[in-house]
């Protein structure tokens, strides 16, 4: 049996919102996602001043090995990289690592999971964003 390491990688200088602790052991309990109206008369040409779209991670994080004080992750104006992937009614997903690409206008995100209920267990989820807002206790 091949052994598999996860590890976490983080920009030079991560975003103040970022976990920088890690979320590893950190349950995602529930998915939700969120289309908002396109408001015409708020749009002046640069789209991504406006939400368009809302992806919520629900975290329990008293069980996390480090950052224990996440509750919720909120991505705005989010594309999700691995289509084929969907997180949504699904138990629990746990977190074990994950990298985070800090680009101009956006961040790429890729989180190891893993869920005991689906085939395969263990699987990556790529997701690009433009802003982020993390609730903590």
């Amino acid at each position: 049996m091949a052994t598999k390491i996860y590890s976490t990688s983080y920009p030079e200088n991560p975003p103040e919102w970022y976990w920088t602790k890690g979320l590893h052991d950190a349950g995602i309990t529930e998915v939700e996602s969120f289309e908002f109206p396109f408001d015409y008369n708020k749009f002046v040409g640069q789209k991504s001043k406006y939400n368009r779209n809302l992806l919520k991670l629900k975290i329990d994080s008293k069980g996390a090995i480090y950052d224990t004080s996440v509750k919720e992750i909120h991505f705005y104006n989010y594309k999700i990289l691995t289509p084929d992937i969907s997180l949504e009614n699904r138990k629990i997903i746990w977190w074990l690592a994950d990298r985070l690409i800090a680009n101009d206008n956006n961040f790429v995100l890729e989180i190891d999971l893993q869920d005991f209920n689906a085939y395969p267990e263990d699987f990556t989820f790529k997701i690009k964003f433009e802003r982020i807002e993390v609730v903590r206790t």
